[in-house]
């Protein structure tokens, strides 16, 4: 991919209380800017001293900690169909745990088998929520290979642990500064994908990003999940079979999808390149790689058939920039 990887994203802003107003929250070319702190740069580093921090500040500074964070693709959507419902107040009913609070008391508890209605989101419960989202396998998976079945029998054990631990870690006053530290972090990551679909593609697209520069290592097996999680349904809708059907390889690199044999393998950028922007399907084609992009409009390679040679396609994106419903992409010459 030779495109910077959010060069086919469209700026995107959302609002968020910030004291006694409302400010905006801007998205554009890779970077989450407070618009109505006009100072914002030196907030945050007064507030990385010991000062008071505003919530959008506070925001901004979350954005930068989760920015390499494999929690964001374990809880983030795999589809524009798949987007997390969360609010703020999830966020600071998470918050009201911590010692000192008004109202801490530990979590809420949710049995293994599934959220239990009527019961307020705590980060427990979200991950029941979001079972039917991709989450990274909780047993190895083969260092370069994935399955959809493999992802999705795996969730349930992945949910029960983090459940487990989850208890072990939020006792109430008595919990330890570490646990703190992991509470107050997940309240922010929930406060971030509360921002709405948009803000949760894009921050998918950093976290998948930032792991493209640099070697797996052991995180190898929850990129792999990453990409199959969200390639697999793709192309089995592309191709009308079960996901099932659909093998996934990580490949090295920030190289583009390929047909590899019986496997469809792709560097982990794919997703924060193509999928992020919305490109992965396009009247009928599956894009394997964006070679340049200045939105609204990119050139890609893709694949009109499984056995064809990548097309070079020029598309533009006729989406309003506040659309709800994600980008809509056509393509404009063959």
């Amino acid at each position: 991919m030779t495109a910077p990887w959010w060069a086919a994203f469209g700026p995107a802003e959302a609002t968020w209380r910030c004291g006694e107003k409302e400010h905006r929250l801007r998205w554009e070319a890779g970077r989450l800017t407070a618009v109505d702190h006009p100072e914002a740069e030196a907030e945050l580093v007064l507030g990385t001293l010991g000062g008071n921090q505003p919530d959008c500040i506070r925001l901004l500074r979350a954005w930068g900690e989760h920015r390499d964070d494999l929690d964001v693709l374990m809880l983030g959507p795999r589809s524009a169909t798949d987007t997390l419902t969360v609010g703020s107040r999830d966020a600071e009913h998470l918050r009201m745990t911590l010692p000192g609070r008004a109202g801490s008391a530990p979590l809420a508890g949710s049995a293994p088998g599934g959220v239990i209605p009527d019961m307020p989101l705590t980060w427990g419960s979200l991950w029941f929520r979001t079972i039917r989202s991709f989450a990274v396998s909780a047993r190895r998976l083969p260092p370069e290979a994935a399955d959809y079945g493999q992802i999705r029998m795996a969730r349930a054990a992945l949910v029960r642990r983090f459940y487990r631990a989850r208890l072990a870690g939020s006792q109430g006053p008595g919990m330890g500064q570490a646990a703190e530290r992991e509470l107050a972090r997940r309240a922010d990551l929930l406060e971030l994908l509360a921002l709405g679909p948009a803000f949760q593609f894009r921050l998918c697209a950093t976290v998948a990003a930032a792991w493209s520069e640099h070697d797996p290592g052991t995180a190898r097996p929850a990129l792999t999940a990453a990409l199959a999680g969200r390639l697999a349904p793709l192309v089995a809708a592309w191709l009308h079979i079960s996901p099932d059907q659909v093998r996934v390889s990580l490949a090295p690199g920030p190289g583009g999808l390929v047909r590899d044999g019986d496997r469809w393998r792709a560097g982990i950028r794919w997703v924060a390149a193509v999928w992020g922007a919305g490109l992965a399907v396009i009247d009928g084609h599956l894009v394997a790689d964006v070679t340049h992009a200045e939105f609204p409009d990119a050139e890609v390679l893709a694949l009109m058939a499984p056995g064809d040679e990548p097309a070079a396609l020029a598309v533009h994106c006729d989406s309003a920039t506040s659309s709800s419903r994600g980008p809509r992409w056509r393509i404009t010459r063959p």
